[in-house]
């Protein structure tokens, strides 16, 4: 609770310093495509986003999740594409880049969607990440550069905090995984394990699966465990949006 707390205030902290920023320029029209896909990224000064719910933006502008934005229904099906022009001097620190980045996106929304929010708590049940009895099979390295990647059946990080390997477990499970291990330095991980698969079309039987999933591998290569919790996470509660954006 007093991390999550501690971690939206200097979410807050950053994103106050950095409000002088905004894009240079930014077009959104709407998107009437249907498609069911959509993408977006970063490349040459310019953020760039096809077929983007306006919930996808919000989580963008406030560094959340899905489940933590609360609003009408239209937010995730009304879809936009969006350019964005970035100024010509960023931080070069990541957390300052990402402070401005936020801002940025918060500004555009207010302006051109005249977006309105407000910040609440609600209870969610989640998988709280605990070490187990034997203690954690990993070593603390000293902070710096971290770098992660992972896919369906492997993970390796290096300098990683248990919260960010928590925002990755996250990813792979069906509820939120909230930090609980009370370690709170860099570590370097790795971990394997066999994707659980899908219950079969043919058949009301699952398929067999052959090696260790991703939480027996979590207890027998790091030590840790995942428990059914009830957490309160904070969330973003739309009190007004537009669905027609201002004009470019």
């Amino acid at each position: 609770m007093r991390k999550i707390l501690s971690t939206i205030l200097l979410t807050s902290a950053f994103a106050s310093a950095a409000l002088c920023q905004e894009f240079e320029a930014v077009s959104v029209k709407p998107n009437k495509s249907m498609s069911g896909s959509s993408r977006s990224h970063s490349d040459q000064g310019l953020y760039s986003g096809t077929n983007l719910s306006l919930k996808n933006l919000i989580t963008t502008a406030y560094d959340i999740k899905d489940y933590q934005v609360e609003g009408p229904d239209w937010l995730a099906s009304e879809r936009f594409d969006i350019t964005a022009r970035f100024p010509a001097e960023l931080p070069k620190d990541r957390d300052k880049y990402q402070a401005a980045f936020t801002a940025m996106m918060q500004k555009m929304l207010a302006d051109r969607f005249k977006l309105a929010v407000h910040r609440d708590q609600k209870t969610f049940s989640v998988y709280g990440l605990t070490v187990g009895k034997a203690g954690p099979k990993f070593k603390e390295v000293p902070g710096g550069q971290s770098r992660s990647n992972g896919d369906d059946n492997h993970y390796q990080g290096n300098a990683i905090t248990m919260a960010k390997f928590a925002e990755f477990l996250s990813r792979r499970m069906d509820l939120p995984v909230i930090d609980m291990t009370g370690l709170t330095q860099s570590y370097d991980l790795t971990l394997d394990w066999v994707p659980e698969p899908k219950q079969s079309d043919k058949s009301n039987e699952p398929a067999e699966i052959v090696g260790v999933t991703l939480t027996e591998a979590l207890q027998d290569q790091l030590g840790l465990k995942l428990e059914n919790r009830k957490a309160p996470i904070g969330i973003l509660i739309v009190d007004h949006a537009e669905k027609v954006p201002t004009e470019n």
